[in-house]
């Protein structure tokens, strides 16, 4: 897998502050007040408790190792990949390359896009589906797409958006699988996934989109809509299908106009299902389309 040059870069730079950032042999002989091996002034300065020993055997990053190991080894406590090279801080040692060098053969290769065990799956990738956590993995730019998978996908780890066509990235198929890319990795395993609000819906979609509608024959009932990031899929509505507005004007339906009458209620009807209008849910029964949920653009 080629690596951008770009993405190598940046990780090379922050893995040089992060070394950079790291306490000097002198500091390191200084004040431990708690006797946990971890000096005062670095435990103040990464957010822990310089009168408490117990932290020291805490991972609040979850990367498999404890704050004193992270300490020992030049890794931060609260970044699970100290380095950005992909691979977590635990898994850097087990594979035997730096926590807080991205590169640690110098072949302008990342450390996680490396393939260690020449088994066909990068470094980075060989414990995801193990991971208790998915979330734990950074997501510095909040599209539900691991920072170690955007290279992969030719995206920017820095841009929810990365060519800029109006639909996050989490929300594309680059690889035309079927799944959004933010599904791509997720496991059944997963402790942080899942649906907090019991709404039916996994977190991690709430919010997500369908596509837009191309057409409706409404004497067939065949819908045609174009998904993000894919080609345009047809669909049939069953008799009694129903087409309702879901948006985030509840509090002002009492004034939105309905197309099957004025009663401000949220049914929208089959007349609402023109070409453009954003389609953010559809309900499947025995082959065809339940319910359909329009994004209505502005409150009425």
């Amino acid at each position: 897998m080629k690596t951008p040059n770009v993405r190598w870069f940046a990780a090379v730079a922050m893995s040089l502050a992060a070394v950079l950032s790291m306490p000097t042999t002198a500091s390191a002989a200084g004040n431990d007040r708690d006797r946990d091996g971890m000096p005062n002034n670095w435990e103040r300065r990464h957010h822990l408790n310089p009168n408490r020993a117990g932290d020291a055997k805490a991972d609040p990053d979850h990367d498999g190792l404890s704050n004193l190991r992270e300490y020992r080894n030049g890794g931060l406590p609260h970044d699970e990949d100290t380095d950005n090279d992909g691979q977590d801080d635990g898994d850097e040692l087990r594979s035997q390359t730096s926590v807080n060098d991205a590169d640690s053969d110098n072949d302008r290769r990342l450390d996680g896009d490396e393939d260690r065990d020449r088994d066909g799956v990068a470094n980075e990738d060989e414990d995801d589906a193990l991971e208790s956590c998915r979330a734990d993995d950074d997501d510095r730019d909040g599209d539900h797409i691991a920072d170690e998978d955007e290279n992969e996908l030719g995206n920017r780890v820095r841009d929810r958006d990365s060519d800029d066509d109006g639909v996050p990235d989490g929300e594309e198929d680059r690889d035309h699988n079927g799944r959004h890319d933010e599904d791509d990795d997720d496991s059944d395993r997963d402790s942080c996934d899942g649906d907090r609000n019991h709404d039916g819906e996994e977190d991690e979609d709430e919010g997500d989109l369908v596509g837009t509608v191309v057409s409706y024959d409404d004497a067939t009932r065949t819908l045609v809509y174009l998904p993000s990031g894919d080609g345009a899929r047809t669909v049939v509505l069953a008799a009694d299908a129903e087409v309702r507005w879901d948006d985030e004007c509840e509090d002002e339906l009492d004034t939105a106009v309905a197309s099957e009458g004025d009663d401000g209620s949220d049914d929208a009807g089959t007349v609402a299902l023109v070409p453009g209008v954003t389609i953010s849910e559809l309900d499947f029964e025995h082959g065809k389309v339940e319910e359909v949920e329009l994004l209505r653009q502005v409150c009425a």
